[in-house]
């Protein structure tokens, strides 16, 4: 018994280091509540696991468990210490910053001393307090038989604790978003748990990829080029409406009749398209959920070919429409039919601002069993209604389960597309999932007159051939108070944001300076980018090229002018977009975009 006596009694030292210095966390941030300190016990436990665990392997030498425990201890009060004077400079925890933490040691401990004497000389005093109170402390357990069985014991409660308990998922710092404040979460997330997760993930984080720079001059005319709108049309504003995203789960223009094919697979979203405004084509900016949740509440694009979600570009801090409206007092939602930590998403929606997230477990009253995804479209919609403000504006977003799959009812009449089995599955997906959304957008009508409906995929679906095909996606944005119109340019997610608040009467260009998208109310030149496997797209006023990273060869039809204009307009843009993506700097993109 004293194997875990020692082991739960590390526990809690541990424990206590971390709550004390979250504490002082919560103080440096001047920040008044006791709830998120607690909240975050799941990142306390684990880090205090890891602790318990390291002592409990040495265990069986009196000495050596003492120095690794007192080192540990010392260590454990400094880093979080080390996070209150890093945050303060930063705004954020230490993440992927700690593996180069000794190349700049002397400066990073001068500047401590400089700036916060006070709270570091209180460190290095309670760490010679730490070394004098917890010397005498032995965890000296005999070594004999029983010793390796007793060891394994406390691997797998270590394990259980470092994993986040019992949750489907290993415990990741993106999941202190749950909270659903990011000031919260920030407070709720101990730095030492964010510091060895993104050391033992680092290889994990994504790297900028090699896009040629072109010289100062070249990229300055380019932005100058791609952003000469005025802000000339007007249009009808809309005070105060709901707003409903949907983020149609992989669905494809490809399968649209709207777009082309033969077949009528989504007569709901058809019949919402005619009385909408609509584009020739809207162009996503990715392959994954979290990539279009990204694109289309910050205006920014995601980095190539993958998420910040789960990763070290999670620790910046990005402009997003949402938190814009949650200033307004609305209540803003996230919905998805799967696990709501499925890929991150319900934790990055939360990151961007949404205040709640609600997962396929949440969602107790159903009428269809699930897919392999999770709920189908119809018992997710429902399941909305009820989580809805009665007093209030609100924003919110969804993402179905029910095209994640090829699953539907048995009870639901299928139709014959096609003599494909595997793509007729998939079409009769689309026609289940677009039969939900007629239904709830004829409720929401009922219910709440007064709401613009945001119809868009967040990424094609798998199994297209093609580049560019493999990002064409409907959009259409639609309401009683919006007169029809279409727009004959390929546009992008990242024009969803401006155009949104475009239409609410908010001044994009101000409130979200660092857009790099438009709003297809008040501006006429249009750009969609798109990367698939190493190849780099642009569309432009109808012209199309592609770029290959590796072979440094262009895709273009027009004339050698016209081609090398596009050219710089491509690597221009996604050359300072990336940079200030992995740099965390996308806040200063206003000063390419209005030429400062």
């Amino acid at each position: 018994m004293n194997f875990l006596k020692n082991y739960f009694l590390i526990f809690f030292i541990s424990y206590t280091i971390l709550i004390i210095t979250k504490f002082l966390f919560s103080f440096y941030l001047n920040f008044d509540e006791i709830y998120p300190i607690f909240w975050g016990y799941k990142f306390d436990f684990a880090v205090s696991a890891i602790a318990s665990l390291l002592v409990s392997i040495v265990s069986f030498n009196k000495i050596l468990s003492k120095i690794v425990f007192l080192s540990i201890m010392i260590l454990l009060l400094l880093t979080q210490i080390s996070d209150i004077l890093y945050f303060s400079e930063s705004g954020r925890h230490i993440g992927y910053e700690a593996k180069d933490i000794f190349v700049d040691f002397i400066p990073l401990l001068s500047t401590a001393f400089n700036k916060y004497f006070t709270l570091t000389i209180t460190a290095f005093i309670v760490a010679i307090l730490l070394i004098l109170g917890f010397s005498k402390i032995s965890f000296y357990e005999n070594f004999n038989k029983y010793y390796p069985i007793k060891l394994l014991g406390v691997i797998f409660l270590s394990v259980f604790f470092i994993r986040g308990e019992f949750q489907g998922i290993p415990l990741h710092p993106y999941q202190s978003n749950q909270i659903g404040d990011t000031k919260k979460a920030q407070v709720a997330l101990n730095g030492t748990y964010n510091i060895i997760y993104s050391l033992i993930r680092a290889s994990k984080n994504p790297k900028m990829l090699n896009i040629p720079k072109l010289s100062d001059k070249t990229i300055k005319k380019s932005f100058n080029d791609i952003y000469k709108d005025s802000v000339s049309k007007k249009f009808k504003t809309i005070h105060k409406p709901n707003i409903i995203l949907f983020f149609l789960e992989s669905w494809s223009a490809k399968w649209l009749k709207p777009y082309g094919y033969d077949k009528e697979t989504t007569p709901n979203f058809d019949r919402v398209y005619k009385n909408g405004i609509k584009p020739k084509y809207m162009i996503a900016n990715g392959h994954r959920t979290t990539e279009g949740i990204f694109a289309v509440c910050t205006s920014f694009p995601n980095p190539l070919g993958k998420s910040i979600a789960k990763t070290n570009l999670q620790d910046f801090s990005y402009d997003s429409m949402i938190y814009l409206f949650n200033k307004l007092g609305y209540e803003s939602i996230f919905f998805q039919g799967t696990n709501k930590d499925t890929s991150g998403t319900g934790s990055l929606a939360q990151f961007l601002g949404f205040r709640k997230s609600f997962g396929k477990k949440d969602i107790k009253k159903r009428i269809y069993k699930e897919n392999y995804w999770g709920v189908q479209d119809s018992d997710l919609y429902n399941f909305v209604l009820t989580k809805l403000p009665k007093n209030k504006p609100f924003i919110i977003g969804i993402n179905g389960a029910t095209t994640h799959d090829n699953i539907v009812p048995s009870t639901f009449q299928t139709k014959s597309f096609t003599k494909d089995k595997k793509l007729n599955k998939e079409l009769n997906a689309l026609y289940f999932s677009d039969f939900a959304l007629g239904n709830f957008i004829k409720k929401i009508e009922k219910k709440y007159p007064d709401t613009i409906f945001v119809l868009f995929a967040d990424h094609c679906g798998g199994g297209i051939k093609g580049n560019l095909q493999n990002y064409k996606i409907p959009f259409v944005l639609y309401g009683k108070n919006i007169q029809s119109k279409y727009i004959d340019k390929t546009v992008s997610q990242l024009d969803i944001a401006p155009t949104i608040l475009d239409l609410v009467g908010l001044d994009y260009h101000k409130l979200m300076p660092n857009a790099t998208g438009k709003s297809l109310l008040s501006e006429k030149n249009f750009f969609a980018p798109y990367f698939h496997n190493g190849i780099l797209g642009w569309i432009e006023d109808h012209n199309n090229i592609e770029y290959n990273l590796q072979s440094k060869s262009l895709k273009c039809s027009l004339d050698k002018k016209s081609c090398q204009t596009l050219k710089n307009h491509l690597l221009s843009w996604t050359y300072i977009t990336q940079k200030l993506l992995f740099e965390g700097k996308t806040k200063t993109f206003y000063k390419w975009r209005y030429h400062e």
